[in-house]
C-alpha cells in the first residue's frame, strides 16, 4: 500500500503514443492509483487532479517548456467516468507556451478509455501582500484544530473515505449537523495536513491544496441528502505555495437544485492566505 502523496504523483514514462497531438508536442506517462485515494470504490476527484497537475508539469519540462519555475495555476476537469484504483495512462499535450501562461491538455485513460479530460494552465504563482483580502467561510477558524475535535475517519464518513492513511482531516462539527441526524446550511469546514508533512517532497506539498479543494464531504449531506454525489466538472485554482502547517478549508453551496448543485471550496494556509479555490458541478445523490 502506497499511502504518501509522493506515491500518488509518481509518474513513469509510457510507451503509449498520445492521440490527437502533433509529434514532439505530447508525452505519455503511467501510474498506479492506490485504494487509499478513493471515496467508496472510486478514485477521489481531487486526487486525480493532483495526478493531472503532476503530469502537466512533467510534460511541460519534458517537451521543452521555457520557464523552469512554471507552476500549476488552474486545472479544469471533466469527469467522463470515475476511475478505479488501478493502473492509469496519462497523456499530456502542449497546446501553448507563453511568457505569462502556458496551456496543456491532459487525459487520464483507463482500460483504453478517457476517464477524465483536463486543461491545465501553468505560470507563476501570486506573491506578496494582496491588495484586498475579504472574509471567507474559513476565516474565523483557528489556525489548528482545537483539542478534542474528532478526526473525520472516526466518524461514519470514514467508512467510505479512505484518505486517512495519507492525510489528517479534522472537521468543525458545529458545521456538520448531518452527523448528529440534524439539518443545517450546506457548509462544511475543517483542517487538513499530509501525514508526515515534514517528509513530503516539495512538489507534493505545493500541489496538496489541489486535493484539498475537493476534500469536504458533499455539503448536501447537511440537507439530508446522502450518497454518492458524482462530480461532472471540477475547476481548481492554485494561487500560492502553502505555508507549513494545517490547511483550513470550507465547502459551501449558494443554491442546491433538484438534480445538480455547485459546490465551492476555499483553502487557507497557516498564514491566512488563500492558497486554492475550486468550484464543481455535481449531481444530487440518487434516491435522496
Amino acid at each position: 500500500m502506497s499511502t504518501d502523496l509522493a506515491s500518488l504523483i509518481a509518474l513513469k514514462p509510457s510507451a503509449q503514443t498520445p492521440t490527437g497531438s502533433a509529434a514532439g508536442q505530447a508525452a505519455a506517462y503511467r501510474a498506479v492509483i492506490d485504494p487509499v485515494f478513493t471515496i467508496g470504490p472510486k478514485v477521489h476527484g481531487g486526487s486525480i487532479q493532483m495526478v493531472v497537475a503532476a503530469a502537466a508539469k512533467r510534460a511541460y519540462a519534458d517537451l521543452g517548456g521555457p520557464d523552469p519555475e512554471a507552476a500549476v495555476l488552474a486545472v479544469s476537469s471533466d469527469f467522463l467516468f470515475a476511475p478505479d484504483p488501478a493502473a492509469i495512462e496519462v497523456h499530456a499535450a502542449l497546446i501553448k507556451t507563453g511568457r505569462t501562461v502556458s496551456l496543456l491538455r491532459v487525459d487520464v485513460r483507463q482500460n483504453d478509455r478517457v476517464a477524465v479530460t483536463s486543461t491545465v494552465t501553468l505560470g507563476r504563482h501570486d506573491h506578496g501582500d494582496p491588495h484586498h483580502r475579504g472574509d471567507t467561510p474559513v476565516s474565523e477558524l483557528p489556525v489548528a484544530p482545537p483539542p478534542g475535535e474528532p478526526d473525520l475517519y472516526s466518524t461514519v464518513v470514514g467508512e467510505v473515505v479512505h484518505l486517512g492513511a495519507a492525510i489528517d482531516v479534522v472537521l468543525d462539527m458545529d458545521h456538520f449537523p448531518a452527523l448528529r441526524g440534524e439539518r443545517g446550511e450546506p457548509l462544511i469546514r475543517g483542517w487538513t495536513r499530509p501525514k508526515d508533512a515534514d517528509r513530503q517532497p516539495a512538489a507534493a506539498a505545493a500541489d496538496f491544496p489541489i486535493l484539498v479543494s475537493d476534500l469536504s464531504p458533499p455539503v448536501v449531506m447537511n440537507l439530508g441528502m446522502f450518497g454518492w454525489a458524482p462530480t461532472v466538472q471540477l475547476t481548481t485554482y492554485l494561487r500560492r505555495d502553502p505555508a507549513p502547517g494545517w490547511l483550513r478549508f470550507a465547502a459551501y453551496s449558494a443554491e442546491v437544485g433538484q438534480g445538480m448543485f455547485a459546490e465551492d471550496h476555499v483553502v487557507l494556509d497557516a498564514d491566512g492566505v488563500t492558497v486554492a479555490q475550486s468550484r464543481q458541478l455535481a449531481l444530487i445523490p440518487a434516491g435522496r
